[in-house]
């Protein structure tokens, strides 16, 4: 998908990515990380922030889900960021500050791979402008986000060129890691006969000499056999 909208609301200078079941307010030290970081965003499990230098008001976003690399970024971006974005669970829209709504031409789904690794470039100019207005509407800052699917890497910073930017910015600090889920654990042999067990029971044919397929997993939470966040792993 891609989508561009002259309306994009922020508040206390930040805007979101979630997934359906990100709860707001987990991700405590997003802010922080940003600030210790590249500068303009940060990522955790299915939530990106993203700092604008717009206090209040709005800027213009496009955002573009896509299955392939981008090209290198254009030289008209002022400061320009990838990182890497894992999507629990294969939904990430954006949001904004408080749950205010956002326009319908920046709404979808823009985890086009469904549930794993993405990468994200963060592209934006005007943050200086938008930081001397503090409150603009019209818009004066402009963002781009792109997500493709990628294994998961490090910060890369391409530049970072406004004051915004350069106030926090520390190119000789090490790059930020990724941050992976958190790894649930593993069934014990007995949880895993009882499944067989009840595979067998639902007339489901299973090799004892396999793994248990994960779409047997998945019936059994979907029945209520199995727990929920138990039928898959990252």
């Amino acid at each position: 998908m891609i989508g561009t909208t002259d309306r994009m609301p922020v508040d206390y200078a930040q805007y979101y990515l979630y997934g359906t079941n990100y709860v707001e307010g987990e991700d405590h030290d997003a802010f922080q990380r940003i600030w210790t970081g590249n500068s303009v965003a940060a990522a955790a499990p299915d939530h990106l922030a993203v700092s604008c230098g717009t206090h209040a008001g709005s800027i213009r976003l496009t955002v573009e889900g896509r299955v392939d690399p981008p090209g290198p970024p254009g030289a008209d971006w002022e400061t320009v960021v990838d990182l890497s974005l894992y999507s629990v669970t294969g939904e990430l829209g954006v949001q904004a500050w408080g749950g205010e709504a956002t326009d319908e031409a920046v709404r979808g789904n823009l985890a086009v791979a469904g549930a794993g690794w993405y990468r994200v470039r963060v592209e934006t100019r005007g943050r200086d402008r938008g930081r001397a207005l503090n409150v603009a509407n019209p818009w004066v800052e402009e963002h781009r986000l792109t997500l493709w699917p990628a294994p998961p890497a490090p910060d890369h910073v391409y530049r970072v060129t406004d004051e915004v930017g350069k106030t926090t910015y520390d190119p000789t600090r090490p790059a930020d890691p990724p941050i992976h889920p958190p790894i649930r654990p593993a069934a014990s042999s007995a949880d895993e006969s009882l499944l067989r067990a009840w595979a067998r029971t639902a007339g489901i044919a299973i090799d004892d000499n396999r793994p248990i397929p994960q779409s047997v997993r998945a019936l059994a939470t979907a029945t209520g056999f199995l727990p929920t966040g138990q039928h898959d792993e990252p």
